[in-house]
């Protein structure tokens, strides 16, 4: 893939210019534990507002269930 792709926040639906391999995420210093708590919530990018909210520990803005990936309850 080249260049940057438009991609849709998962948590607030706000549309976002994702680099990829080099994209602006990479500067945000999101840890191990957080980049865990985003794998088990959502499949796809978050954009900068809401990466940033976890990024500052701001998790409580994030009301929902994690992701299932075989869709049982």
């Amino acid at each position: 893939m080249r260049g940057p792709v438009t991609k849709t926040c998962e948590h607030c639906k706000q549309t976002f210019e994702c680099g990829q391999y080099g994209c602006w995420c990479g500067q945000v210093g999101i840890t191990e534990p957080q980049m865990d708590w985003i794998a088990v919530r959502f499949q796809d990018c978050l954009c900068p507002a809401c990466l940033k909210m976890v990024s500052t520990g701001a998790l409580e803005a994030f009301p929902i269930a994690p992701v299932n990936p075989t869709g049982a309850k």
